[in-house]
């Protein structure tokens, strides 16, 4: 079933959402396929099917950007990471996953599905135009174009430049070989900021001495490089505190309002939840799994509700609630202190980072003055 909602297509499991400019990226790009590209390789009689032709062209680079995204998404579903949504940018997409792949082997196999499919769509549309049709054939020149450009977005995806693919794959090969995501991340940084800095020299000084034909198309390479190199710091520097992970939530008593400002913010995060109970006058914790509270009303089943156990919560005064062994029952857990429940915390990423830092991420009971 299809769905619209908010500039997002849901396609059963699937939300395809687009920046709002796209369309217009799609009517320049059609008109620069009928105005200059078409007409170079091929004559039509009118000037309409120039554009036919030019603004289907145009929606299939489009088509071929999501079999690029849906690439890297079929490959983190089968590693059973879920994926929050396929996202259209003006230049390209990204598949946004729920959460962060956990080992070397997961983050290859991600970055490295996207431009293993970009490139069989090139190669199909290559057998199309090479052994199927032929110039007499108006498709002909179709397939050629989106031979050209999926084998671009494959080969333009590889280059080692974080966020792009290559950057992703460069970082599970360094982290695969030392054994730690913090250092690896580092290093791809140092060595995305090597290459883009190569890519600026060679456009200047193809300007300035060279003046060959790609001048400009070099130019803006570089600088979209460099773009795509700064948007994607953010992540290779994100090493984070232990109260980072803490969705603080205070002066709060009612279990119903507390999980009516977590929808609020973000509803689906509500079925990967364990909440306390806190209207529970008794001295053993209660709390219930998120999947068992019907959203619209927040309404709380008496019968879902249960004694916590080992991996329900974390309490900051007890290193046995969150240490490395413990293997916590939801991806979000609630957070006590001084037996006052503080906030929720990101289980999945907490244990990530614990291992990333040799099991000790901080000192959690210096967080009293911060929550």
């Amino acid at each position: 079933m299809i769905r619209f909602r908010n500039r997002t297509v849901v396609i059963e499991r699937w939300r395809l959402s687009m920046d709002p400019l796209l369309p217009v990226v799609l009517i320049l790009m059609a008109w620069a396929l009928s105005e200059r590209y078409y007409p170079e390789v091929m004559f039509l009689e009118t000037k309409l099917e120039y554009w036919l032709l030019g603004g289907f062209t145009a929606l299939f680079i489009t088509i071929s950007i999501i079999v690029h995204e849906i690439g890297h998404s079929l490959m983190a579903r089968k590693l059973n990471i879920p994926i929050e949504r396929i996202h259209l940018y003006l230049f390209g997409g990204m598949a946004e996953l729920q959460h962060r792949p956990h080992s070397a082997r997961q983050e290859f196999w991600i970055a490295i599905a996207g431009p293993i499919a970009s490139l069989l769509l090139a190669g199909l549309s290559w057998v199309m135009y090479t052994h199927v049709l032929t110039p007499a054939h108006l498709p002909f020149y179709f397939f050629r174009f989106l031979a050209i450009i999926n084998l671009m977005i494959g080969a333009f995806n590889l280059l080692p430049i974080f966020p792009l693919d290559g950057g992703r794959l460069m970082r599970a090969f360094i982290w695969a070989v030392n054994g730690n995501y913090i250092r690896a991340s580092a290093i791809t940084k140092n060595i995305g900021s090597i290459f883009v800095g190569l890519l600026l020299v060679v456009a200047v000084m193809d300007y300035l001495y060279f003046e060959s034909a790609y001048v400009m198309i070099g130019g803006i390479l570089a600088l979209y490089m460099m773009y795509t190199y700064y948007s994607g710091r953010y992540e290779l520097n994100y090493a984070p505190n232990p109260e980072e992970l803490i969705h603080v939530i205070p002066h709060v008593s009612d279990t119903r309002k507390m999980v009516q400002s977590i929808a609020e913010k973000r509803k689906k995060v509500v079925r990967r939840c364990i909440f306390p109970i806190l209207e529970n006058d008794n001295d053993e914790l209660q709390v219930i799994h998120g999947k068992h509270i019907a959203t619209e009303e927040f309404h709380i089943d008496p019968a879902t509700i249960r004694t916590a156990g080992k991996g329900d919560f974390i309490d900051l005064d007890e290193p046995e609630t969150w240490h490395k062994s413990v293997s916590f029952n939801a991806e979000w857990v609630p957070v006590f202190k001084e037996n006052t429940f503080v906030g929720m915390c990101d289980a999945r990423e907490l244990r990530f980072w614990m291992e990333q830092n040799d099991g000790v991420l901080g000192a959690w009971p210096e967080l009293s003055g911060k929550l």
